[in-house]
């Protein structure tokens, strides 16, 4: 690890010391206001005193593991151990390239980006050193994604390193409270909002810096468009003449209204976040008195009281396995392997879902269309000696299988080929082992249920079969963990294996299923549509749900029959099992491939109840 000066090192200290963290030195204020560096009293010595300091940074390795082994690749297994109220915390050292790429950390769902005059990455850790797991959302060259990653922390490793540092601590500039964020704010809706703001002492985060703050009003403007902010501050008359520029984060500020020459002056500049400490600098110039200086400060909205409407909730992307097909085989296309990137991401919409489906040789692509889908060109970037294409297609349903169409033209030398390539794509889930479901309209269902384990692997699934009441059940007591009672009072299904057994006895120990008497199951009965909508329905309640009073007016359903006509209204209700022209039809036999929609649709509604 490169060593810092002892200035730098010094300014980074002052910087996050009165922070949410402090990575090198102990900094606490006594409740008498006097401000302790590593135990001992600040305050009461002179600033000729003050003229070294012993600084002590611990450092920690760690091991990063994800799928993809890239954040693996790019975050140095080395960090900062720092602590702060008795939380410690792993300081990530990356780079400024792979840091500018970082959008989100997430460690239980709080986040681990910080601002203090620049963005770094706190990750927090137990006491014992645990494993900590961790979502970054990272802005690639080929667009967003989600990365998820275990953190091990080696706390054998813990170095210690001392320097000195001749920085002296300036009592003046102890009198205010040290930096807080109040409350964090993002997410807020566009508009433009009257805030106030303080400035900060560079060397202690300590606000009320009258050297500053004197020369602006207090008041300021928050706008907020398309979610990124920037703020209006005003010059106050008096000190218009003598300030030629402002910097916010390194970047000058601009002239709103105003000018240097009379009256007051509105100033613009963006920040990253409304509720961090922001590093900033003033132009000072002064020709009579032969000043010419730029003043450093930390700027930050007054947050803790302030209230700001939020902005409508982006849909959330999650990504995805994409599979393609050769065109009717259940065979993974050549599009799988080189023109086709083998995840998508996907987002929930009004209307269904977005898809987003890349192509890293996308040179190679003239067109790219979609069967019941709407395909539109979201966004196209050269990166390295190829043009990276991305496509949204928008669809209705997510999990069916859809027929595309992929036209390449393909140029090596003297090689070349032009052909459009019928595919089918499948989204999520495993790759698909039977070759007899393509084109079923419960397939999305059935590659759940299989991705999950709940159906087997096989050659064939087939979908139009009846599906008898032990195959119910075990499917049923697959997708869940029960505790299997001893012995049952069925004895017909001492023949059947061990597993179909225990989910008949699980089922029935909590209510699930009945016999046709105390002592027959009938396991081999082909199951009715009324059967399984009481089924699926006791394991509803059972799970938690709690009935609506729905209503389903279907006309051969017997209103005498109570407990079925609640299961199969509140199931229609919910989507999971509907009815055709008025009619419910309870005693048709149930199909393998319907038993997959209806059980991936319960356990669907089971997952919300969590």
């Amino acid at each position: 690890m490169a060593k810092k000066s002892k200035a730098t090192k010094t300014i980074i200290a002052s910087l996050l010391a009165t922070s949410a963290i402090v990575p090198a030195m102990a900094v606490s204020a006594d409740v008498d206001g006097s401000v302790k560096v590593n135990g001992t009293d600040a305050t009461s010595r002179s600033v000729d005193a003050v003229n070294t300091a012993t600084q002590v940074t611990k450092t920690i390795d760690f091991k990063v593991e994800d799928a993809t082994g890239m954040l693996a690749k790019y975050v140095p297994g080395t960090g900062n151990l720092v602590e702060r109220e008795g939380q410690k915390y792993i300081q990530l050292n990356l780079t400024e390239q792979v840091l500018a790429m970082v959008d989100e950390v997430l460690v239980n769902g709080k986040t681990a980006v910080y601002n203090y005059g620049s963005k770094m990455i706190l990750i927090p850790v137990s006491t014992d050193f645990k494993p900590v797991e961790a979502v970054f959302t990272l802005t690639t060259p080929v667009g967003k994604m989600d990365a998820k990653a275990t953190l091990t922390p080696n706390p054998a490793s813990i170095k210690e390193e001392t320097t000195e540092t001749n920085k002296p601590t300036k009592p003046e500039e102890e009198a205010g409270k040290p930096f807080a964020p109040g409350k964090k704010l993002d997410s807020v809706a566009d508009g433009t909002y009257d805030v106030t703001f303080d400035a900060y002492a560079p060397e202690t985060n300590i606000g009320n810096y009258k050297a500053i703050s004197s020369h602006f009003s207090p008041n300021a403007k928050l706008v907020v468009k398309n979610g990124k902010y920037s703020v209006q501050v005003e010059i106050v008359e008096k000190s218009n003449p003598m300030i030629a520029a402002l910097k916010v984060n390194e970047k000058a500020a601009t002239t709103v209204s105003g000018s240097a020459t009379e009256g007051t002056r509105v100033l613009s500049f963006d920040i990253d976040s409304i509720s961090d400490l922001h590093k900033s600098s003033v132009h000072v110039v002064v020709p009579a008195a032969k000043m010419d200086k730029w003043y450093d400060f930390g700027f930050a909205i007054n947050t803790a009281k302030l209230e700001l409407p939020k902005a409508e909730a982006t849909p959330e992307a999650n990504t995805l396995p994409a599979f393609v097909y050769a065109d009717g085989k259940n065979e993974l296309s050549i599009m799988q392997e080189k023109y086709l990137a083998d995840q998508v991401t996907v987002t929930a919409t009004a209307g269904g879902y977005d898809v987003d489906v890349t192509f890293p040789e996308g040179q190679h692509l003239n067109d790219f269309t979609v069967t019941g889908a709407t395909v539109a060109k979201k966004s196209e970037e050269v990166v390295g000696e190829n043009t990276v294409k991305i496509y949204t297609v928008s669809v209705k349903d997510i999990t069916q299988i859809y027929n595309a169409t992929v036209d390449l033209s393909v140029r090596f030398g003297d090689f070349a080929y032009d052909e459009k390539y019928p595919v089918q794509l499948q989204f999520g889930g495993k790759k698909n082992p039977f070759t007899d479901i393509m084109k079923d309209a419960s397939y999305g269902s059935i590659i759940s249920l299989y991705s999950k384990g709940i159906i087997k692997e096989a050659d064939k699934f087939n979908p139009k079969n009846n599906v008898t009441r032990s195959q119910f059940a075990l499917m049923i007591n697959r997708a869940l963990t029960l505790e299997v009672p001893a012995t049952t009072k069925f004895t017909d299904i001492a023949k059947f294996d061990t597993e179909t057994q225990s989910a008949i006895k699980a089922l029935h120990g909590i209510g699930v299923i009945n016999g046709n008497s105390e002592t027959i199951f009938a396991p081999k009965q082909d199951i009715t549509r009324k059967q399984a909508a009481l089924m699926i329905y006791r394991l509803l309640e059972n799970q938690g749900y709690k009935a609506t009073g729905a209503t389903a007016n279907f006309t051969d359903v017997s209103v005498k029959d109570a407990e079925a006509v609640k299961a199969i209204a509140e199931l229609n209700k919910l989507g999971i099992m509907t009815g055709y022209e008025g009619k419910f039809n309870p005693d048709t036999k149930l199909t393998r491939g319907q038993m997959a929609k209806v059980l991936n649709n319960g356990l669907t509604v089971i997952d919300g109840l969590k």
